[in-house]
């Protein structure tokens, strides 16, 4: 309910913040015109459309890509505002652009040759802002939204955003033209709240709209955190055949490699942002699939000469053989230590110590700790964390 509300009130405030700007810059365009030498800046104030569309649609999509950035991360304005300056400036320019198209294509349904009916005119109108908002809230998305990565879900995004809004936008035409017919439009006070009143109602449905397409998507994953700096490749030999001493001879291994997501595994497991490679870093989030259990353990995952697959999916270097299973059903995360290694696994800084299932939450820290000291104190082990999510609340962060 408070997400509705916020984005019915960003669509409401923003609309009327276009329209007073409207106003605002038809009277500096009158006081302008005053002088003699800027007298033809009076001819703007006879097309008013090729100022108010452009506003309108520049404020409205504006204000739905800042309030999705700032409903998406509450506790970091400072980083939303960072994150905000490329979508805002994008829809700016969008907005400007696509809104002068708006307004010159009116004037030409505007021509008495034409003789196109003037509340035919104003649906399209309302109809071009509603895809060129819906079109502005799609493509930036992918500026501030890790989700956006996934060329999918992007595409579908974009479709959804544009269908949304063009409908809510002809929706919304529709209850103003109902409300036009209902009274009286000749009386002074009806013609002065008129379009204020109207592109209200297009602010309340796009907000309504922007409401269902924008909520938050359910993916499980693991964002990799402490542990995963970045460093060198290591182009030391990689172990291309195991034997029966492999599991012996892991642990020489272990300390040649860096974390990644086993080469078995990657048919099953991706990094949410578009990269196909397997080495795990600081910042990159592991999508994890429904129902394959995905196994966390200092073993790379491979095929024995008999056939039998074993190791890690998620392979973190110089831990035991095996720590964790992980398990995604549907709405519902479990972690599942091994019996033999569970007190090296700590949950929310808690060291487990038992074998019991974990439900996962969003934003549950899993912290991994292995056999090797850290680089940074010999005194303590280093460790592997991750920051388990269950849906994109955060822009990239």
């Amino acid at each position: 309910m408070l997400r509705l509300t916020l984005y019915i009130l960003a669509g409401v405030l923003s609309v009327l913040a276009g329209w007073h700007f409207y106003q605002s810059c038809l009277f500096i365009l009158q006081w302008l015109s005053q002088n003699p030498d800027l007298a033809f800046l009076d001819l703007l104030r006879q097309w008013p459309e090729m100022i108010l569309f452009p506003l309108i649609t520049i404020f409205l999509a504006s204000g739905m890509v800042l309030n999705e950035i700032f409903i998406s991360n509450p506790t970091r304005p400072l980083l939303n505002l960072k994150v905000a300056v490329r979508p805002l400036l994008l829809s700016t320019i969008i907005g400007l652009l696509l809104g002068l198209a708006i307004g010159g294509l009116l004037q030409i349904f505007y021509l008495p040759q034409l003789n196109i009916d003037e509340k035919t005119v104003r649906v399209v109108s309302w109809w071009c802002i509603g895809v060129t908002v819906g079109f502005i809230e799609g493509v930036t998305w992918q500026f501030h939204s890790m989700e956006a990565g996934d060329k999918k879900r992007y595409q579908k995004r974009l479709l959804i955003s544009l269908f949304a809004a063009s409908l809510s936008s002809i929706i919304a035409a529709w209850i103003f033209e109902w409300i036009r017919d209902s009274f009286d439009t000749t009386l002074l006070i009806f013609q002065q709240i008129e379009d204020p009143l109207g592109f209200s109602i297009l602010g309340i449905l796009l907000g309504i709209a922007f409401t269902i397409t924008t909520s938050p998507s359910y993916m499980a994953a693991l964002r990799a955190g402490k542990g995963f700096e970045y460093r060198e490749d290591d182009f030391s030999p990689v172990t291309q055949s195991i034997d029966t001493d492999y599991i012996q001879t892991q642990t020489q291994n272990n300390s040649q490699t860096a974390p990644i997501i086993s080469k078995k595994a990657i048919q099953t497991l991706k990094f949410v942002s578009e990269t196909s490679a397997e080495k795990i870093e600081e910042g990159l989030s592991i999508e994890l699939p429904e129902k394959s259990p995905i196994r966390i353990g200092g073993t790379q995952k491979q095929q024995l000469s008999n056939g039998q697959i074993i190791g890690s999916d998620i392979y973190l270097p110089n831990t035991p053989a095996h720590m964790a299973d992980i398990v995604v059903n549907k709405r519902e995360t479990k972690l599942i230590p091994n019996p033999k290694n569970y007190d090296k696994i700590e949950v929310n800084f808690i060291q487990l110590n038992s074998t019991k299932e974990i439900t996962l939450k969003h934003n549950t820290l899993l912290t991994f700790y292995s056999d090797e000291p850290d680089e940074n104190n010999a005194n303590q082990p280093k460790m592997y964390r991750f920051v388990y999510y269950n849906r994109f609340l955060d822009p990239q962060s």
